[in-house]
């Protein structure tokens, strides 16, 4: 029988728990049927539609979303960039049709932007080239404290001869696939919600049912598809961006993808880039950093360098960021 906690008292824990369960659904299937939420958890509609509501409002789950991946007819450009006014810089590139992405940052570099096509960029570039496609790990349940202890285990058991690589980031630089106006359009309609119901989209720009049917079928082929998860919401990590040059982006990637947060990866030219979210308490708190330096993440970095696993690495903050659907 399916648990109605309407009446129930649910502490937050127990709430977090049914976010979870939700988001593994979501990321296996992103556009699982709520009926099939309801009896893969044994939770009655109400509830579930409940928790889905308050997981997406309150930013446990982000998405499902899709990315474009890196066909040449499909390709994105990235520059890393020091500005000499940033502020400005931010204000300007919102004007820029061409840009769909750009962000103020504080570190290697202080601004990073995402461009459909080549663009003209002021200031020092410290790198550019086109992306990679993305990779998304699944978020697994378990502690920050818990992540970091894998993580330095991993590190310390790490072995170069036992290294083989699982090719998590694909490129498609030489190849095209087939894509339309239609298909862009859903694409800027489905980006950042894969969830969305079809008929807006269908009504507003005139789509057949076949067509979006076939986008859909396709779109593992296209673009990338993941659900993102933050175990005390998204607005309680800092974002940071990790630059690494290295021979194991796999053992990488790897790492960074034990920490209970959604951490995504890509690369430009031969630096592998960890985009992941640390929670604001092991960074403002001075006595708890104490308390757990030995499980602080700068100090995994040291660890990287001194193993010889990584050659070089740079991080910057992200300190806010503009997203244009174009």
């Amino acid at each position: 029988m399916k648990k109605d906690v309407k009446d129930m008292k649910i502490t937050l824990e127990q709430k977090k728990r049914q976010y979870q369960a939700i988001y593994k659904l979501l990321f296996e299937t992103p556009r699982i049927y709520k009926k099939d939420i309801w009896r893969l958890l044994e939770l009655n509609d109400r509830t579930v539609a409940k928790r889905l509501k308050e997981a997406f409002e309150d930013q446990y789950i982000i998405g499902p979303d899709i990315r474009k991946r890196s066909y040449s007819n499909l390709r994105e450009y990235m520059y890393f960039v020091n500005c000499e006014n940033p502020e400005l810089a931010y204000l300007e590139y919102q004007k820029n049709e061409k840009v769909i992405y750009h962000a103020q940052m504080k570190g290697f570099c202080n601004f990073w932007i995402i461009a459909k096509e080549k663009i003209d960029v002021e200031g020092d570039i410290i790198l550019e080239g086109p992306r990679s496609d993305y990779y998304t790990s699944y978020a697994p349940h378990h502690s920050q404290e818990k992540a970091l202890e894998n993580m330095r285990k991993k590190i310390e058991e790490f072995d170069p001869g036992d290294y083989v690589p699982k090719k998590y980031i694909k490129t498609h630089f030489g190849e095209s696939v087939e894509w339309d106006k239609e298909d862009e359009l859903l694409c800027i309609y489905f980006k950042d919600n894969l969830r969305k119901p079809f008929a807006p989209v269908m009504r507003k720009h005139t789509i057949s049912g076949g067509k979006l049917y076939k986008f859909l079928e396709n779109l593992p082929e296209t673009c990338t598809i993941a659900a993102s998860y933050y175990p005390d919401t998204l607005l309680a990590y800092d974002h940071y961006l990790h630059m690494f040059e290295t021979d194991y982006e796999d053992f990488l990637i790897d790492l960074f993808s034990e920490l209970p947060t959604s951490s995504s990866f890509f690369k430009v030219s031969n630096n592998l880039f960890a985009r992941i979210y640390v929670h604001r308490r092991y960074i403002k708190d001075r006595n708890f950093q104490m308390a757990m330096k030995k499980w602080y993440i700068p100090i995994l970095m040291i660890d990287l360098l001194e193993k010889g696993i990584v050659k070089n690495k740079e991080s910057a903050l992200l300190e806010y960021h503009w997203t244009k659907n174009l």
